[in-house]
């Protein structure tokens, strides 16, 4: 007698739906991809994927959680800069970034395709994401300036211009196709922004 097939969980269902809507939009761009086109990817009906989402939104933040966030909600990027400060707190954040876009280059597509069409996908996840990176690059900044490491800048102003070192890098190694050509280890390039950044950020010191 042939077994039962296990019915699956909401959990894993919405998984199951996430999965198969990243995917295609990562090739085909939000609104060029239909609820219609994620059921048969997922082998579902449409009615299911409102059933668990009953608005794009929620799948885009549920397509930036399950990118961004560990089981339990937690962000990737926290445990990779644990206990760390001073470069290898920047290190750490550079080489997250250049290591999760190498794992996932379909993210950087899905970015992309966000800030082209109507960037709801991409308001989203700098709202959910984006800022609060910008927040702690900009607190471990300040703390770096009131020790007298840093220059006086402008704090979040400085955050930005790290992390859009580091995402230029990404996205252009995936969008423009970099990748053929230009291949070196993340740690590297992770170190070596790293090192751009503070050459231009610490104070000089005396002879």
């Amino acid at each position: 007698m042939p077994m039962k097939k296990k019915r699956m969980t909401g959990r894993e269902r919405k998984a199951q739906i996430v999965k198969a809507a990243s995917l295609l939009f990562s090739k085909k761009g939000f609104k060029g991809t239909s609820t219609r086109e994620i059921a048969k990817a997922a082998g579902i009906s449409e009615a299911t994927i409102f059933k668990h989402f009953s608005r794009k939104d929620e799948l885009y933040s549920a397509i930036i959680d399950t990118c961004c966030n560990d089981d339990e909600g937690r962000y990737h990027l926290m445990k990779s800069i644990e206990g760390k400060e001073g470069r290898e707190f920047f290190k750490g954040v550079a080489a997250y970034f250049i290591e999760r876009f190498d794992e996932d280059p379909g993210f950087a597509r899905l970015l992309m395709f966000g800030a082209l069409e109507g960037r709801r996908f991409t308001d989203i996840f700098m709202k959910s994401r984006g800022m609060d990176t910008v927040d702690l690059l900009a607190g471990h900044i300040k703390g770096l300036m009131r020790a007298g490491v840093f220059k006086r800048r402008d704090p979040e102003l400085s955050a930005r211009a790290f992390l859009g070192m580091v995402l230029h890098y990404c996205t252009a190694q995936e969008i423009y196709g970099f990748k053929r050509f230009f291949d070196r280890p993340p740690r590297k390039v992770a170190a070596t922004f790293v090192d751009i950044f503070f050459n231009g950020m610490e104070k000089e010191t005396g002879p």
